[in-house]
Order: C-alpha cells, then sequence, then structure tokens
C-alpha cells in the first residue's frame, strides 16, 4: 500500500493500484497450499541400511563397468570403492574378463580353440584339425605331436569317433573324377585311423569317413592360404557308445545237472555242478 494512503481498503483510490489486491489474495493461495501439502506429506521411514549398501554397490559396479570398457585394471590393494566393487564382482562371478567364466580347452592344442564342425549332431569337436599337404594323404611331420595328442585322450574310452577325410580344390587339376577325390579324402582318414590304432586306441571305436571336397570349411575359396584348412582331416569324438551298435554277447549256457543220489533216504533229487557231484 502506497505511503501515506489514508483511504478505505476495501475502497480504490489512486495511491492504491487494482492489482495490489490480486497479488495478496495469490499469495495468501500459496501459503494455504504450501501448509495442506506440509499437513499431508506422507512419513518418512528409515532408510535400510542393507538396501541403501545395495544401491551403492550397484551403482559402484556401474561405474566399474564403465572403467572395464576402456581396459582398466583395479589395483588389488588401492582403497577406491569402485576398484573394491570391482574386485567383490569378479570374485562373486568367478574368473573370466567381466566376471565370464573362460573355460579351458579339453582338446588337442593346435590352430583352433574350437573347430569348425559341419554336420550337426551329438557331437563334440575341439582342437586342431589335422592337414595335408596339396595332393598328399601321408602325414606330415608337424601333425605327429597332434595325433598322439589326440591318441591320449580319446585311448581307454568306448565312445564312437569320427575320422573324417576331406580334400580341397587344390588337391587336384581340373577335370579330376570325383572318385579321385573320393579316394584321396579316404586315403587321409585311414592314415590318421591306422596311426591312433598304433597308438593303442581300439580300433572298433573308429569310423572313417570321406567326404571329398562337399564339405569345405573355407567355402569359395582359391588361394593357397584360404584352401589350406580344406586339405584336412577332422577326428569328432560323440556321445555315442561302441556297445549300443553292437549286438548284446550270447547268454552263457547253465552248466548245473541234476544227480541222482540213491543214497538219500528221501529219494529228492540233488543239483550240483559236474565237477561237484559224482
Amino acid at each position: 500500500m502506497a505511503k501515506g494512503c489514508k483511504c478505505d481498503p476495501h475502497e480504490l483510490c489512486e495511491e492504491c493500484p487494482e492489482w495490489i489486491f490480486t497479488l495478496a489474495d495469490l499469495i495468501m493461495c500459496m501459503m494455504g497450499l504450501f501448509v495442506l501439502l506440509w499437513v499431508l506429506k506422507p512419513e518418512g521411514k528409515p532408510a535400510d541400511p542393507v538396501q541403501a549398501a545395495m544401491q551403492t554397490d550397484d551403482w559402484l559396479e556401474t561405474v566399474g563397468e564403465i572403467r572395464s570398457a576402456f581396459n582398466y585394471e583395479p589395483n588389488p590393494t588401492s582403497n577406491d570403492p569402485v576398484d573394491k566393487a570391482i574386485l567383490r564382482r569378479r570374485a562373486r562371478n568367478g574368473p573370466g574378463e567381466r566376471g565370464r567364466v573362460q573355460h579351458p580347452t579339453r582338446g588337442v592344442d593346435g590352430t583352433d580353440p574350437e573347430v569348425t564342425a559341419i554336420r550337426s549332431g551329438k557331437q563334440a569337436a575341439v582342437g586342431t584339425r589335422i592337414l595335408f599337404p596339396v595332393g598328399q594323404s601321408t602325414l606330415a611331420p608337424e601333425t605327429i605331436p597332434q595325433l598322439d595328442q589326440i591318441a591320449s585322450e580319446i585311448r581307454g574310452h568306448r565312445n564312437v569317433v569320427l575320422i573324417k577325410g576331406h580334400t580341397a580344390l587344390d588337391d587336384f587339376p581340373d577335370g579330376t573324377p570325383a572318385q579321385a577325390k573320393m579316394d584321396l579324402s579316404l586315403k587321409r582318414a585311414q592314415g590318421v585311423a591306422d596311426y591312433l590304432v598304433g597308438k593303442g586306441v581300439s580300433p572298433d571305436m573308429l569310423r572313417v569317413q570321406g567326404c571329398s571336397t562337399f564339405e569345405p570349411v573355407a567355402q569359395r575359396a582359391y588361394s593357397a592360404a584360404a584352401l589350406v584348412i580344406n586339405r584336412r582331416v577332422e577326428v569328432e569324438a560323440t556321445a555315442t557308445l561302441v556297445e549300443e551298435l553292437q549286438d548284446a554277447p550270447p547268454s552263457q549256457p547253465d552248466t548245473r545237472i541234476t544227480v541222482s543220489n540213491s543214497g538219500s533216504s528221501n529219494g529228492n533229487a540233488e543239483t550240483g555242478s559236474a565237477d561237484e557231484k559224482h
């Protein structure tokens, strides 16, 4: 209200503009609204310390994930809470990058940690490929250590093992008959099977197959570097046991015979083996 104004507050005058009354009404409404909000506010519940700690850990692990994306490695002796959160997560999830467990390879040391399998089925393919020079079925010297490891892996087991030979396009000149390609793939597979048998692997476990050029790993490959992995033999251990594919052995006949004992007082027959009763 203007200084020195002595007029009736309910009457307008030149010294009291009309907007002052509107502003006063708005201020009163706002004060009343704040009072209602304060009265109707919900009662605050005490924070759960466990829940608060979990939320803090989640936030710290999120920050750790961001750091790990930039190849950050935590310091085990650091007091940084983010480093501690990363170490706790790794301890909880197990070894491996970002908590993913890295399973060791259980096959033969070679060029591939897991060999590409062309055929689907109940088979496990791990290790390396046995590679061959162009047009040859003789085992290369560098493949002997690999075959020794394969023999030590499957020797003594009774799983059916597939030995599949393959040929590549550069094994033959143009116009070579299909039978020649199949024969070379069979020779390669048979050479590997013979070597494994010589190392103590039971021959009834092995199934030799020739695949010719029909199952290339590198398709539409024409350079020597790309075709080398197609000149190969794959040794695959299946989940099928040898006994599941063979006939059960005939049951042994009963060798016991019945002998009459005339000296028995009640006349009953006694049963025993032929070499026990006379």
